[in-house]
């Protein structure tokens, strides 16, 4: 009790006062009236100087109190349980809300609130708020009508004879609306993920640790039994070795010049035993220039790259066909004119026509050669 000490003094300082004067009424004549009227006062006196250091400590502790709820720089309020009306506010409500107090005192809680989310506020006021504490969050509304997410802490109490509920709304709107955007980004990382056959990757550049999604299973058949526990090295070691110093100096020299970007291109071992062609592309993440993360995707190539092969393949037996055209079948085709020109027509001198004709048959046989050399070379190009 507020004051015990106080009121239990007063209290016995009357019962004094009261026994003086039923002993005085019964004695009278053995103690002059004077002296019992001077006693009585001062003792009055002494309890009306005791009621008003009470009152005045009393109204202190209030003001106290009262001081301590309206510069609080947390919205608070106290609200009547019944009406849902706005009994007392604090001045960081006034400013965050951007009513005045006359204003509040003429609204409810729904009016804080948006109108499609009354009904479930209303719910909640049912269930929870009967005489316990409660810890929330909620969507309030400004005056301009701006929303913003609060967490809230009631309880209850007795305001002026009203049973009410004392509030305080922390704004935690920020750090809401960040947890959300980093939720959505999360589900549409995942979406991506699992829309993609691309292995998609998370280094620690601190504790040089790595994380997969499911693009290993997919693009190399691999499985996490057969990474085991260190990623990093299970990546490097299964890099194709013509290609693994080129990419491990390569990242190192990203790393070391700050580059936030990095792309490379190199074969990657199957579990079937066969490399592929992959091309990796990351990201990396600085603070303070000190290098914390690498995300990255690595992408499949090797249809692309094989197929780039074959067609250098083609191009190249292309360039032999052409250079055979250019040369070899050249020198037949003119021996064989040559030797057609240098023929007896009169054929008076047969042992000439003789010889020709067997230069004749040399000349076309080599012919013969350049061409299956060339059907030879037409079959590698598919």
């Amino acid at each position: 009790m507020r004051n015990a000490p106080i009121k239990f003094a007063c209290l016995c300082l009357v019962f004094a006062v009261i026994s003086i004067n039923s002993y005085f009424i019964i004695k009278i004549k053995a103690f002059p009236y004077e002296v019992f009227f001077v006693v009585s006062e001062v003792m009055l006196c002494c309890i009306f100087i005791l009621l008003l250091v009470a009152m005045i400590s009393k109204n202190y502790h209030s003001m106290q109190y009262e001081r301590l709820f309206n510069e609080h720089p947390i919205p608070m309020w106290i609200y009547e349980k019944t009406s849902l009306r706005f009994l007392s506010v604090n001045e960081a409500a006034v400013q965050k809300y951007g009513y005045n107090k006359s204003e509040f005192r003429q609204l409810t809680l729904k009016d804080i609130r948006e109108p499609e989310e009354v009904l479930n506020f209303m719910e909640n006021v049912t269930e929870r708020c009967n005489g316990a504490q409660y810890r929330g969050i909620w969507k309030h509304r400004k005056k301009n009508g701006d929303n913003f997410f609060v967490e809230i802490y009631s309880h209850p109490t007795i305001y002026y004879g009203k049973e009410a509920r004392f509030i305080m709304a922390k704004d935690i709107d920020q750090q809401v609306r960040s947890a959300k955007e980093a939720h959505e980004l999360g589900v549409r990382y995942e979406l991506l993920t699992q829309a993609t056959n691309d292995a998609i990757y998370d280094k620690n550049l601190i504790t040089n640790t790595l994380t997969w999604n499911h693009g290993l299973l997919n693009l190399f058949h691999h499985n996490e039994a057969d990474a085991g526990t260190d990623l990093v090295q299970w990546w490097q070691n299964n890099l194709h070795p013509a290609d693994s110093k080129r990419i491990l100096t390569s990242l190192d020299e990203c790393i070391l010049s700050g580059n936030r970007y990095w792309s490379e291109e190199y074969r990657f071992l199957c579990a079937d035993g066969c490399y592929k062609y992959v091309i990796d592309r990351a990201f990396i993440v600085y603070e303070n220039a000190c290098p914390l993360r690498m995300i990255g995707m690595i992408q499949d190539i090797d249809k692309h790259v094989k197929q780039a092969q074959r067609l250098e393949e083609q191009n190249q037996t292309l360039r032999e066909i052409a250079w055979i055209n250019s040369h070899e079948i050249r020198r037949p085709v003119v021996s064989i004119l040559s030797i057609a020109g240098l023929f007896d027509k009169s054929n008076q001198d047969i042992h000439l026509n003789s010889r020709l004709m067997e230069w004749l048959h040399e000349s076309t046989k080599q012919l013969d050669a350049v061409i299956h050399k060339i059907e030879y070379k037409a079959k590698d190009i598919k």
